[in-house]
């Protein structure tokens, strides 16, 4: 079963209701209503770290929308995670998604990456949210939301480090701090 993105879903069921009607102003309005609230939602998105995605069942992308740092800059749509990712971290992201795909409830994760092409040893973290597409009962692919959180992950582990070493310091300064004597 082919899956549609969904603004597309939208504007075929104004373009297929026009077909039994006469087209007029109010579909005409109907239409554009539905383009530029795209248009609205592909530019707050825009530089946000949000990343939009839909897979079908054999996890190939059949839409991606707004890539960001960590993500892959090529277009993915008919590709893999196995084609922009090294091959375990594509086998743990498509495992995650395996389990939306056959649960048929969300499943929220942090995913932590490298880039096939990427700069040598670049991390990337992305706080990503997979949904089932369920349309008549059946699972038919997923929605991905990735959420770029790699900032925030780098300094909480820089907040662990700094933690780690004064705890550490603590412990020598009481070890040399001299003891109470009866």
């Amino acid at each position: 079963m082919a899956m549609t993105p969904l603004w597309c879903k939208l504007e075929r069921i104004v373009v297929t209701s026009t077909k039994y009607r006469q087209r007029g102003p109010t579909m005409d309005k109907i239409l554009s209503e539905i383009i530029a609230s795209r248009n609205v939602l592909e530019k707050a998105l825009q530089n946000s770290g949000v990343t939009v995605s839909q897979q079908d069942v054999h996890l190939r992308y059949t839409h991606f929308f707004n890539t960001h740092e960590g993500m892959a800059r090529e277009n993915l749509v008919g590709k893999t995670d196995a084609d922009w990712l090294p091959a375990r971290e594509a086998a743990k992201l498509t495992a995650i998604k395996q389990r939306a795909l056959k649960g048929k409830h969300g499943v929220r994760e942090m995913f932590k990456s490298t880039l096939v092409e990427g700069k040598n040893g670049e991390i990337f973290y992305n706080d990503i949210r997979v949904e089932p597409i369920i349309e008549d009962d059946v699972v038919v692919g997923i929605y991905t939301i990735a959420i770029d959180i790699t900032d925030f992950q780098t300094a909480l582990l820089k907040i662990e480090e700094l933690n780690g070493r004064l705890l550490k310091h603590m412990e020598i300064q009481l070890e040399d701090t001299p003891k109470p004597t009866n």
